[in-house]
């Protein structure tokens, strides 16, 4: 695991980079990599690479890495775990080292292109081709690895996080209003948005081919969700057989991404997905598995740690309970906003960090149960969609009880509830039931009213109703599914656990999206995965008599981070220190009147503003210390 950055500029030999600088730039990036850093400089491009050793330890793994011919270099971060096999497929003989790293580079100069397909794990990479002066800035299939970019007619930067093109210039950074609105709904931008203006990220899937000589580029995907999700598994219909196929297939991946010249480790929440990696990982792994469950002072009901103890017994794995306190919370959430580069609103990245800094020196590499709920169905909002064709009618219905000011906060989420599943299409149902705001608290009226009207002009849903269109013809669970795995997977979760963890250079592993695993259960029909609503039937199905029936069918645990609670005491003084500056500096952006009566109404009745008043802090934090620029 590792970071990546570069710059192409149009005027041959005019990088705005000497030594000096470009180790600035390099530094930004250093905690995803710090047991190796390298550059390559060819005429206008230069590309640098900061290294987590984890496959091939010694420095013939180090990057970036050329062809024997030079034609060829690359710059990667993430991990191929079937970079054997394709070597062998491939006949890719003589090779310098024991990295997938390698692999890759010789792969992508055999068959170009279409060596993309056969890569099974979390990348992005850039790869440079100097005979034909092209890039390629390449990133995996369900968005595990960032990757973002800015292109003008002047440059091309990249780099893993977007601090790393931010050092690339001296302007000052400009916030993008068209992706506020989304942002306010939903904690983070969607899709290949930033809060940066003219910064994107790739897609999942997407790879952007670009001509160093024409300053050409183009953006193209070498895989898609919806291609997939139109190939049906093709094994009949017989339940047991399909058990018996997700059972070997989610074992093949666990055993797949233990791959390492490193130790192995688990964080096991003692939860479903995370249980069933824990038992297939103790079969494999050569040694005693180490896994790690966290209890934080601020978690309510010994949290994970029972239930993950008894896990780690079962499987006699070399179990580690971590006790962690929170400690300077205004600190963290400084901290973590940081990594972020933005607003970044889910606030179980500080226990998630907190967690990997205690392991950091312990081991490099960790497994996670991301991505089965988005896969299985694991969220109730599955079940409720079962249930739309005839409770969307009826909540519209009941329309005129949406409009009454809810007395408590029981009342408030049926009213939420209702809104949702009355919405006026299913794509807006969907954002809905994820949110925890909607159109009727008018989430953009803590902006003064000339930003609040341009705010306004974009559509929060879009991006829902663009994916939730790729799927009309599948039932109505997939489209749930599928539009997950698009959008809050790539879009939240996952870069919550990639920039929490490598923050503190930890490379976090996740079986749940393996290649052949992925493709083999989207093709199933919704009815076969979670039958009648039932959550995750076919993954605890494949798991009976290999996980407990008590971690199985028990009840979903979740993990509740207190930030109401935070917000009301000790980040107090934190959040009005920060509105004074914000208010001085950037006077016609906030309606400070209304973020006073937020504040002093939070915690009565519904307490329905604390969610909008943890984005407006972070929110804060990001322009005060990046001293990003509103446009008003």
């Amino acid at each position: 695991m590792c970071g990546i950055v570069g710059l192409v500029s149009r005027a041959p030999g005019a990088l705005p980079l000497g030594h000096g600088r470009a180790q600035i730039v390099i530094d930004t990036i250093r905690h995803r990599g710090p047991d190796a850093q390298g550059q390559y400089f060819d005429a206008n491009l230069w590309m640098a690479h900061v290294r987590l050793s984890i496959l091939d330890l010694s420095s013939l793994g180090n990057q970036p890495m050329a062809s024997a011919d030079g034609r060829y270099v690359i710059s990667y971060n993430g991990e191929v775990y079937n970079f054997k096999e394709i070597a062998s497929e491939l006949s890719l003989s003589n090779l310098r080292s024991h990295s997938d790293t390698e692999v890759i580079l010789r792969a992508f100069a055999k068959i170009g292109l279409a060596s993309l397909v056969k890569l099974n794990g979390m990348f992005a990479f850039a790869m440079y081709d100097k005979q034909l002066h092209k890039l390629w800035l390449v990133r995996d299939r369900l968005g595990i690895k960032p990757l973002y970019y800015r292109l003008d007619s002047r440059s091309l930067a990249f780099a893993s996080e977007i601090k790393g093109i931010l050092a690339l210039t001296e302007d000052a950074p400009v916030c993008d209003l068209n992706s506020l609105h989304e942002w306010l709904y939903y904690g983070n931008s969607l899709g290949g948005r930033t809060l940066y203006k003219d910064i994107k990220q790739l897609l999942p899937g997407q790879y952007l081919e670009f001509d160093l000589e024409s300053f050409k580029s183009e953006l193209s995907e070498y895989w898609s969700l919806k291609r997939q999700a139109g190939r049906k598994t093709a094994m009949g219909c017989d339940r047991q057989d399909i058990i018996a196929e997700t059972q070997r297939l989610l074992e093949q991946a666990v055993k797949r991404q233990l791959v390492s010249d490193v130790p192995v480790g688990l964080f096991l929440s003692g939860g479903v997905d995370s249980s069933a990696i824990a038992a297939f990982a103790s079969r494999h792994y050569k040694g005693r598995l180490a896994t790690y469950s966290a209890g934080f002072d601020f978690a309510r009901d010994g949290g994970e740690l029972p239930q993950a103890k008894l896990v780690a017994s079962l499987f006699g794995t070399e179990h580690h309970e971590i006790h962690i306190a929170g400690g300077d919370v205004g600190g963290l959430v400084e901290k973590m906003v940081y990594h972020h580069d933005m607003p970044f609103s889910d606030a179980a990245n500080i226990p998630l960090h907190l967690m990997a800094l205690q392991i950091s020196g312990q081991t490099k590499v960790v497994l996670q149960g991301d991505g089965g709920d988005e896969l299985f169905g694991g969220y109730r909002r599955y079940s409720t969609l079962t249930h739309y064709r005839w409770m969307h009618p009826m909540a519209r219905a009941f329309e005129q009880l949406l409009r009454v000011t809810p007395k408590s906060a029981f009342l408030y989420r049926v009213q939420r509830y209702l809104h949702a599943i009355g919405a006026k299409d299913l794509a807006t149902t969907m954002a809905l039931l994820l949110t925890f705001d909607d159109q009727h608290l008018e989430p953009a009226a803590m902006f003064s009213p000339q930003l609040r009207r341009v705010i306004e002009l974009s559509d929060p849903f879009a991006r829902y109703r663009e994916c939730q269109r790729m799927f009309v013809d599948h039932d109505i669970g997939n489209q749930m599914s599928f539009v997950d795995l698009m959008i809050i997977l790539p879009d939240i979760y996952l870069e919550k656990v990639d920039r929490s963890t490598m923050a503190a250079s930890l490379e976090v592993r996740v079986p749940f999206l393996d290649n052949d695993l992925v493709d083999f259960v989207v093709g199933l029909p919704s009815h076969l995965k979670i039958p009648l609503g039932k959550k995750k039937w076919l993954l605890k199905s494949a798991l009976r008599g290999i996980v407990p029936d008590k971690i199985l069918y028990g009840p979903k645990r979740g993990f509740n981070v207190p930030f109401a609670y935070w917000l009301r005491t000790s980040l107090k003084p934190l959040f009005y220190d920060h509105l004074a500056k914000f208010t001085r500096e950037r006077p016609d952006v906030l309606n400070t009147a209304k973020v006073h009566e937020m504040y002093a109404t939070m915690g009565g009745g519904a307490d329905c503003r604390s969610d909008l008043l943890w984005n407006l802090l972070n929110f804060m934090i990001w322009c005060n210390n990046s001293k990003v620029c509103i446009d008003v």
